[in-house]
């Protein structure tokens, strides 16, 4: 009898390994008819995550994100979604460090408000297969701004105009400006040539730029008279910053008018015909007629019109000063570089501002 149990036990134990056996053999290809059916697998994991550093000071700085992330089939795309104070968001992709690691760099800004900001950082995934997973893995809190360790911030500033007439005449002056909190108060400092300084009130015209006019007073000479512009802005703590706007430059008066009177000749100057690449040249004169009482004239003369005319052996301008009596020959060069009829004056400029339009015409034609 015992030995019959002994029989009976090991057929149990045969059957029992055949039935393990035969369930295995089931289970693997119940496994392979799943992947050939398409059936979809299982989402990523994000097994952990980071965000580096967790907060910042008020000036902002670089974090890094890290992810752990893992897959039965391969990921397809991994990115950080970032939550900003303000409620919009920005993507940045993640790439991989090392395996299964995954990182990207978050460059914050600084926070001028006075109380403290975060960023959220989720996590978001996708595998090769489309299955997606998304973890929130923690933000970034950038301090407040101090509150009145910062002093205001002067921008751009801008004089207009910035040359006046001996006249003088108003001035604009501009500038942009802020300041963490608030301003109390911005203006330009303006320096004259004797020293003396006067202040100009500027008004807001926006929300960051201002404006102020300075009446500049009429140049009695010699020299020309620059004003130094400084910009001068104030916060509610009494801290201020200063900025250069420039120099406002009144121009020398010109000289009192001279008795002598200027004569210019020809009336005309006709250089014909000129083939592209060669040149021609002409003479004009200019004298100082001989009258009784006469003084001396300064000028300038310069040429006006088509580039192809141009003072012979001189810059684009001449300076001189005639005698009474004294007369003086310009030549002028005409060399075309295209075909056709081109035209230009030779024009008497008085420093005195008498004699305006003293002038001779000048043209040519261009041939290929």
């Amino acid at each position: 009898m015992a030995q019959s149990f002994a029989g009976g036990l090991g057929r149990a134990r045969t059957l029992a390994v055949l039935i393990g056996l035969l369930g295995a053999l089931l289970a693997t290809g119940d496994r392979a008819a799943a992947d050939e059916g398409g059936i979809e697998d299982n989402p990523p994991v994000i097994v952990n995550g980071e965000v580096s550093p967790s907060s910042l000071s008020h000036e902002g700085g670089s974090v890094q994100i890290r992810a752990e992330i893992v897959d039965d089939r391969g990921l397809y795309m991994t990115y950080a979604q970032i939550y900003r104070p303000d409620a919009s968001s920005e993507t940045i992709q993640l790439f991989e460090g090392y395996k299964d690691n995954y990182f990207a760099t978050l460059e914050v800004p600084p926070n001028y408000s006075d109380s403290a900001v975060e960023y959220g950082v989720e996590v978001q995934v996708y595998d090769v297969n489309g299955a997606y997973s998304a973890s929130l893995i923690g933000g970034v809190q950038v301090e407040a701004a101090p509150q009145f360790d910062e002093p205001p911030y002067i921008g751009s500033t801008t004089l207009t105009p910035q040359f006046l007439p001996a006249t003088g005449g108003a001035v604009t002056i501009g500038a942009d400006a802020g300041d963490n909190r608030s301003l109390s108060g911005l203006f330009a400092l303006i320096v004259a040539p004797d020293g003396s300084s006067t202040t100009v009130p500027m008004n807001p015209v926006s929300s960051s730029h201002f404006e102020g006019t300075y009446e500049a007073p009429p140049n009695s000479g010699p020299l020309a008279a620059e004003y130094l512009v400084e910009v001068v802005a104030e916060d509610d703590a009494a801290q201020q910053s200063r900025a250069s706007a420039g120099t406002i430059t009144v121009a020398v008066p010109p000289p009192p008018p001279s008795a002598g009177v200027l004569e210019i000749s020809p009336a005309g100057r006709s250089f014909g015909t000129v083939k592209l690449g060669k040149s021609a040249q002409r003479q004009v004169f200019v004298r100082n007629l001989p009258r009784k009482g006469g003084e001396p004239v300064e000028a300038t003369v310069v040429i006006a019109g088509s580039g192809a005319f141009s003072l012979a052996g001189e810059s684009s301008a001449v300076h001189f000063v005639l005698q009474p009596g004294e007369k003086r020959a310009f030549a002028v060069e005409f060399r075309p570089v295209v075909s056709g009829g081109q035209f230009a004056s030779v024009e008497i400029v008085r420093d005195d501002g008498a004699q305006p339009g003293l002038s001779v015409a000048l043209s040519g034609t261009g041939s290929g």
